[in-house]
């Protein structure tokens, strides 16, 4: 059993056999990177803003104390 094709392919059809895998994988990298890259940029662009009710800031004032005893 050989997991290649009998034929050479010509160099025409080689081509853009290659140009349309790069195309799906560009887009789908695109797909699962973008909303990411997305919401990074918009965040440090726009600012974080002060933190919910509930929610610890990033950088306190005093170092939170343990439970452990």
């Amino acid at each position: 059993m050989t997991l290649m094709t009998t034929g050479a392919r010509s160099g025409a059809a080689a081509t853009r056999r290659d140009r349309s895998v790069v195309t799906v994988l560009l887009l789908m990298l695109a797909l699962v990177f973008g909303p990411a890259i997305g919401l990074h940029v918009a965040v440090n662009l726009l600012g974080a803003g002060p933190a919910p009710d509930g929610l610890v800031s990033a950088v306190s004032a005093e170092a939170p104390r343990g439970g452990r005893g």
